[in-house]
């Protein structure tokens, strides 16, 4: 939900019950902010994985290597560049082009998604303190629910 869409509520005008509730869905947005980043985080290393190989193939050609079919099954290779390699742009789609330029749109998309993961940790740093001001709140209301059961016990007369 974006900020427009968000709507300021007065947690001191909701119910205990209400509360508990508005706490387990913030809880549960923070959670899944978290995945999020990590999930950034790893595609951000499989970038930096690309740039790196892309710099250790210059120089190659005519080398031997293996070629990954699968996780667990490879064929022999030969290395047949002139400087020149496939990078996936999204979508299935693949581009030739020269290692330096391969590295440079790894560099670019691991500052996107660098980029990205602070804007996703700006959201989590805010709904930790709506959290904070929701537990406050359930607080506040449970001690002067305690104050009034107290009040209560000592106006009543003993028995």
């Amino acid at each position: 939900m974006s900020e427009a869409q968000q709507q300021q509520v007065n947690l001191g005008s909701l119910s205990l019950e209400q509360l508990q509730m508005v706490r387990e869905q913030v809880e549960a947005e923070i959670q899944q902010l978290s995945e999020s980043i990590q999930q950034l985080k790893h595609a951000s290393n499989k970038y930096i994985e690309a740039k790196e190989a892309m710099g250790g193939l210059k120089g190659t050609d005519g080398k031997e290597m293996l070629v990954p079919l699968t996780s667990s099954i490879y064929l022999p290779g030969k290395i047949n560049s002139k400087e020149k390699v496939l990078v996936d742009i999204g979508t299935g789609y693949y581009v030739e082009m020269g290692i330096e330029q391969g590295q440079n749109f790894s560099n670019r998309k691991v500052q996107l998604i660098t980029e990205q993961v602070n804007k996703v940790q700006t959201a989590i740093n805010m709904k930790r303190q709506n959290l904070e001001s929701i537990v406050q709140v359930a607080q506040q209301k449970i001690s002067l629910y305690k104050q009034q059961q107290q009040q209560q016990q000592q106006s009543q007369p003993q028995k």
